[in-house]
Formats: C-alpha cells, structure tokens, sequence
C-alpha cells in the first residue's frame, strides 16, 4: 500500500510491507542512518509486534495500522519523555474523533471506544536517549469475529466514517508532531505546554476504581484520582495514596468488558 498523505507529514517514510517490529526496525535506522524527527516506518503485517509488559500484538495483514515515529527529545524536564506513549495515545484519540468516535485515553497507553480497546502504544528508546520511537497499533477493518477478545474493537465496528489508514496514519502523526512541538517549547514540561490538561479531559482512567497490577506482581485496588506533572497515575486506596509509574491497570467498574 502507498502512503501519500503520511508521506507529506514526516520526514520520511518507510512503508514494508511485512516486518518483525516497527520499532525495532526504526530503532536500528535512527542509530545506522542518523534520520530525523518525525521519520517513521509502518508495515502491513508485524510477526512480533509487542505491547506492554511484551504483550503480542498480531493483526492480519492490511487490517490495522501499525507504525512507529522516530523523536529526538532533547528536554530541559527529563519527565518530558516519560509522556510520549500518553501524547501519542492522545494523538491517536484526536484522530479517532474526526471520524465520528469518541474515544477515550485509559492510562498508560492505550486507546479506548466504548470501552474496549482499540489501539495500544509502546514507546522505546535507545540506551542514551537519543533516539525514541512511538509505536502504535490501531485497529481498522477487523470485523467482530476477525477481533482477538470480546474486549477490543475497530474502527469498522465502532462505525467510524472512514477506513482509510493512509489518513488515518497521516493525521494521527500531524496530532502527534502538534503535541510534541509544543511540549518542546515548554522544556518538556507537560503542565506548561498543555499536555497534561488535554489528557485529563480525554482520561477514562481518572475517576475509575481501578486495580493495579505492579511488575514486581503485587497488587492495589484503589481510586484513579489524577495523573500528576510527571505522568503517574494517582490512585487513592483505603490506606494511602500510590503514584503509579509502571503498571497494568483494569477498570473495575467495568471489569467485565475489559482485559
């Protein structure tokens, strides 16, 4: 597949037809060719495309898109970095919108529509920082019985006004550069650019009783009651408050529809 309009709004474009994993494949460009900001790669199928906590993501060929775009974040507040899945999701949810969705951003990094999960992303990095691409997965043209759980969605299901992944890539990334630009220009700091507003008001996550699963395996049920300056999830327990910076969560007043 050809990708005119995506091309117009990077750097640069990869398109492969099939791929183990975008980001690892833009990872290895950005180090061995020095490409620029906003350079990005997609591909039609990915064989080991991950998500968090090394989550498979598989879609068949042609039925989602799966990208990556390259930054270079250079930022005065070091937490800058630490919000890139969450800008991205939040791109990703602007681009949703102009198709008739409403979707919604669920901590840390995942695009929800009626609750069930239609995108998932997944920022990486090199071991200096120098280089971290985004890599995001979206949904598209999977029908009902085409769709891996009774929890995620597409946007054919959702009954979204177009299909078109080209234009669907190519504004997702103009969202995404919008949002970026202007966390630079504030040093990084999500309050000041506005970042951080914006994914409040798109939060389904914040307000939600939810249940924290920690990489260490341990476990807190609590309130989600904000996302603080350096994009942890705030959750309230019977006990204390948890600033959140690594972990699954599940909203539990809708447990039954979600992973």
């Amino acid at each position: 597949m050809e990708y005119p309009r995506t091309s117009s709004v990077t750097s640069g474009l990869v398109a492969l037809s099939q791929t183990g994993s975008t980001n690892q494949d833009l990872l290895a460009l950005a180090e061995s060719e020095n490409h620029p900001e906003f350079f990005a790669l997609t591909a039609e199928f990915q064989s080991s495309g991950r998500g968090r906590l090394d989550r498979q993501w598989q879609a068949a060929s042609g039925s989602s898109v799966m990208a990556s775009v390259l930054v270079r974040p250079r930022f005065t507040e070091p937490t800058g970095i630490g919000w890139l899945s969450l800008m991205m999701a939040e791109a990703i949810r602007a681009a949703l919108a102009e198709l008739g969705l409403n979707p919604k951003v669920k901590w840390p990094n995942d695009v929800l529509v009626e609750g069930k999960k239609i995108s998932g992303v997944l920022a990486e990095a090199n071991s200096d920082l120098s280089a971290v691409v985004v890599g995001f997965g979206i949904n598209v043209s999977q029908s009902l019985g085409e769709l891996p759980t009774s929890t995620a969605t597409s946007l054919l299901v959702s009954g979204a006004s177009s299909l078109d992944r080209d234009q669907l890539l190519a504004q997702t990334i103009t969202h995404f550069k919008k949002l970026y630009l202007e966390l630079v220009a504030a040093g990084g700091d999500a309050l000041l650019s506005g970042l951080r507003g914006k994914i409040l008001v798109a939060s389904a996550t914040v307000g939600e009783l939810v249940e924290v699963s920690f990489p260490d395996g341990g476990h807190a049920i609590g309130q989600a009651i904000d996302i603080d300056e350096q994009g942890r999830l705030e959750v309230k327990t019977s006990s204390k408050t948890l600033l959140v910076s690594a972990g699954d969560v599940l909203h539990l007043r809708s447990a039954k529809q979600e992973n």
